[in-house]
């Protein structure tokens, strides 16, 4: 830490007699902290130290430019981002991450060190079935939403993986890049895409889920393809209804009222365009997303990065909750719209029900 050492001149009396004051230590330097990465077009606290009670300012760069500008506090209506350090002189800042960024703070004339914050691409990759035997449609989004990334298709043979498709992300409204996949064998078959980064603005690459889909033609392909999963195969395995506590309409709180889902198949399924819904008809719906047999997913309410089993509504605020406690009607309808399972509870307690 630094300590600067400011000293000044006092007039004394119409003799002009100077004396000098006693040293004053000026503002401490500040300091800032932040992950290493964030995943997907996301939110990441940044935390740092300043003198108690002081505003500190933030300031960005992207990664690619590095010119450090005031940090525009756009979701408040502009201005810079600020900080009010507390009374342990500890302060967070919570900032959009769309790109690898530079960042410090300022606390007067006082700079921070600068760290940098690393933006990891977040993809959804899907195989869209064709009737042309051994093609598909291969399909991403990715979060940031980035064009000219590399992304290597491959599909799975035996215990390791093969090249079938590269290209790049497209520079389009729709935010999705698709492309045209053949020669690939019938049946069943497993993909990913491996997506490459971009270091010249700090963000990395990444490789989607595996996601599974029946290719038309070859000698090993059935006559048809496989029939859509019976009514009751896929069902409501749990809904907690009543999230513990008070209904505060934090994103904790709403995240722990949730709906389980589990495929009872022996094969797994693809829920893209699947929906669950409540009797008002606030309506989630499932991107690609592979169900193992005998597994489960579950459905928060709030916001968070979908991750694993875990999905996210992305509501919000006292509004936000999804289930009536006092008696409601949950409904798993497939991508055709054919209802598959519904769970069903008329009282407020216990706040759950195994459906």
């Amino acid at each position: 830490m630094i300590s600067r050492l400011v000293s000044k001149a006092a007039l004394i009396g119409v003799a002009a007699t100077f004396a000098i004051a006693a040293p004053a230590s000026a503002a401490a330097t500040p300091t800032l902290s932040g992950p290493e990465e964030g995943v997907g077009y996301t939110q990441i606290t940044l935390t740092g130290t300043a003198d108690p009670g002081t505003v500190v300012e933030l300031y960005e760069s992207a990664y690619g430019f590095d010119d450090m500008q005031p940090a525009d506090d756009w979701e408040n209506g502009g201005g810079t981002v600020k900080a009010t350090a507390d009374t342990a002189g500890k302060f967070t800042i919570r900032r959009w991450l769309d790109s690898g960024f530079y960042f410090e703070v300022h606390q007067g004339t006082a700079v921070s060190n600068k760290i940098t914050v690393y933006s990891r691409i977040s993809p959804t990759f899907w195989v869209d079935r064709s009737a042309a035997a051994g093609t598909a449609v291969a399909a991403i989004s990715i979060l940031p939403n980035q064009p000219g990334l590399g992304v290597q298709v491959q599909r799975k043979s035996g215990s390791s993986w093969v090249n079938v498709k590269s290209f790049e992300t497209a520079d389009n409204d729709t935010g999705v890049t698709t492309s045209a996949l053949s020669g690939q064998p019938g049946g069943d078959q497993t993909f990913r895409a491996v997506v490459s980064g971009d270091p010249s603005n700090a963000v990395r690459g990444a490789t989607s889920a595996e996601t599974s889909q029946w290719i038309a033609g070859g000698t090993t392909t059935p006559t048809t393809p496989p029939a859509n999963p019976a009514v009751g195969s896929v069902k409501f395995t749990g809904i907690q209804y009543d999230s513990p506590g008070v209904d505060s309409g934090s994103n904790g709180s709403l995240n722990t009222e949730w709906a389980k889902i589990t495929n009872t198949t022996k094969s797994t399924i693809n829920l893209k365009g699947w929906t669950v819904r409540d009797q008002a008809k606030i309506i989630y719906t499932f991107p690609s997303y592979n169900l193992a047999a005998g597994a489960s997913v579950f459905i928060r309410s709030g916001k968070g990065t979908n991750s694993g089993n875990q999905r996210y509504w992305g509501r919000a605020g006292k509004v936000g909750y999804v289930w009536n406690n006092d008696g409601e009607q949950a409904t798993l309808r497939n991508a055709a719209g054919t209802n598959i399972d519904a769970c069903v509870w008329r009282t407020v307690s216990p706040g759950y029900t195994a459906c």
